[in-house]
């Protein structure tokens, strides 16, 4: 009887069979070949950022975003903290739609002290939430946003517009706070904003008073 040999994995060779097959076009061959790698090391980070992408485009989305965490929390780990942000940026391409993408990113960003980035991604990313069964999420990523930068006007007005539905009294908490931070343009945005929420005529004279003083 006779018994075929099993050739000895070997990374290089492996790596290099799967990015033939990716030039190719052959995107199942070359996650199988990926796949191998990472059978011989689950932690190889250069491996999952390769093959992140790979799974994103075949919608295996799950299994992507498993890559592509891998990949940017070892950067992150070992001082690389933009190489992560990076890799959370090529996420947010394929699936925008996740919400620990941006949260994630907007960690980094929290990490690295640049907090108007982390809020600049954080109100990026709450867009993709604001209709539908996710929008329950826009308003957890706004509240981040604003526990970071308090009264940012883009933020808290439109946390404001949000939640203005399911507790009015937060919501003209917020445009109340933010009309006495705002002016110009943005005041008088608020106050209109404020004048829909609750159009009684003390509202109504504010807002017009506003008006008046800005024109």
């Amino acid at each position: 009887m006779f018994f075929s040999r099993v050739k000895p994995y070997d990374r290089k060779s492996c790596l290099e069979a799967a990015a033939k097959a990716q030039a190719r076009g052959r995107l199942k061959k070359a996650v199988s070949h990926y796949k191998q790698a990472l059978e011989a090391d689950p932690e190889d980070h250069f491996v999952h950022a390769k093959v992140a992408p790979l799974l994103a485009q075949m919608k295996k989305f799950e299994e992507a975003w498993e890559s592509f965490k891998a990949a940017a929390s070892n950067h992150f780990a070992t001082g690389f903290g933009n190489k992560a942000i990076g890799i959370y940026s090529q996420a947010a391409r394929f699936m925008p739609r996740n919400p620990e993408v941006w949260e994630a990113m907007a960690n980094v960003y929290v990490q690295q002290g640049r907090r108007a980035d982390a809020v600049a991604t954080l109100y990026k990313g709450h867009g993709f939430f604001t209709r539908g069964p996710g929008r329950d999420r826009a308003v957890v990523m706004l509240r981040k946003a604003f526990a970071l930068e308090p009264w940012n006007f883009h933020v808290t007005f439109e946390l404001a517009k949000l939640v203005k539905k399911q507790d009015p009294v937060e919501a003209l908490g917020l445009l109340e706070g933010l009309s006495s931070r705002s002016t110009g343009a943005d005041l008088r945005k608020v106050r209109s904003a404020m004048f829909r929420a609750e159009p009684s005529v003390t509202m109504a004279w504010q807002w017009l008073k506003t008006a008046w003083h800005q024109a």
